[in-house]
């Protein structure tokens, strides 16, 4: 079957070469679930590593946002089900160069309807402030491990 885009270059799931990608601007938003047990949240973590071998750590972070979020799993969870409006954080970022940073939040819709968390760029996490409500994003703030 042809690719839609056969003068594009081929892109594997894995591929850390993005260097054509980084310089003509392009943006990558990544959201891993600690609670994945399908496919680990340490092999996303080590393709983040090798995009910042392949293409450098000034390029990798002008291009790319990762987060991890605390309990969800590979899709579908009864723990931390997430909503989060992906698209259009890839949107701003890429229209306006509103950079979603540490300035998103994902909702839960299963274990606690209702319950948010801040996204936090890798390699931080969403840390309790140790006041206020634990199930309010803003009770908690992005820490360093």
């Amino acid at each position: 079957m042809p690719r839609a885009c056969s003068s594009c270059p081929r892109s594997d799931v894995g591929d850390a070469e993005l260097g054509g990608f980084a310089a003509r601007g392009g943006k990558l938003l990544l959201l891993h679930g600690t609670g994945d047990m399908l496919t680990s949240p340490r092999t996303t973590e080590r393709y983040v590593e090798a995009l910042q071998a392949s293409v450098g750590a000034a390029a990798t972070d002008a291009m790319l946002r990762y987060y991890e979020v605390p309990g969800f799993q590979h899709a579908a969870s009864t723990v931390f089900h997430v909503s989060w409006d992906g698209l259009g954080a890839l949107e701003r970022w890429v229209e306006t160069g509103k950079d979603p940073g540490d300035d998103e939040v994902v909702t839960d819709l299963a274990g606690v309807p209702g319950r948010t968390r801040p996204l936090c760029r890798y390699p931080t996490f969403a840390r309790y402030r140790g006041t206020g409500d634990p199930n309010d994003a803003a009770s908690f703030e992005c820490a360093a491990p």
